[in-house]
């Protein structure tokens, strides 16, 4: 199965259009971002080990509303952060070794992943930002799981850590490409 670039080579699709602005609008979007995070962070349905939260909705679109460069520095800020301050889900700070280290690292790599791949125009269009995000949330659900298995043991894991958030997951996925179809829709001049 192959997608094909729904753009012109070398036409970005990343909302924001941040390239080649200056440093402190570049900064400000940064602050911005970690306060979505944060926020996306602390909206949740309480499970076991890991809470679902709107973190991975956060993730996905500070990905491809930023690219990659500011996309990967805002979630390493905000991880950053979240080693002295409360901006995790439960309010929490972030744990050096913790159940959810492997989500949590796997955050960098998603708003990396899906930042290059809006540079490159693949979000610009629902079902190449769909197929774009699937991969993303794998990437995610990989690492997540493979580490919380390392810890709890495979079997519950896949139990705990992935099965619970399956659905959720799905249609933050859907409600991410929504939101950027429809920005794209109010913001043609760009593709």
């Amino acid at each position: 199965m192959s997608i094909e670039n729904p753009v012109a080579p070398g036409q970005a699709y990343v909302p924001l259009r941040l390239a080649g602005r200056p440093l402190a609008l570049k900064a400000l979007v940064l602050a911005l971002g970690i306060a979505f995070l944060t926020a996306s962070s602390w909206v949740q349905v309480p499970m076991w080990p890991v809470p679902m939260t709107m973190q991975t909705f956060a993730v996905l679109m500070v990905g491809a509303l930023c690219g990659w460069r500011l996309g990967v520095a805002t979630v390493v800020a905000w991880l950053a952060l979240a080693v002295q301050f409360p901006l995790l889900s439960e309010f929490k700070t972030l744990p050096m070794v913790a159940t959810t280290s492997g989500y949590l690292a796997a955050f960098v790599i998603m708003a990396g992943f899906v930042g290059y791949m809006a540079e490159r125009g693949y979000t610009a269009r629902p079902v190449p930002a769909f197929l774009v995000l699937l991969v993303a949330e794998v990437i995610c659900f990989a690492l997540g799981v493979g580490y919380l298995g390392a810890v709890i043991g495979y079997d519950k894991a896949v139990q705990y850590g992935l099965m619970p958030f399956l659905f959720g997951d799905f249609v933050k996925l859907l409600l991410a490409v929504a939101l950027l179809t429809g920005l794209r829709r109010m913001l043609p001049q760009q593709i």
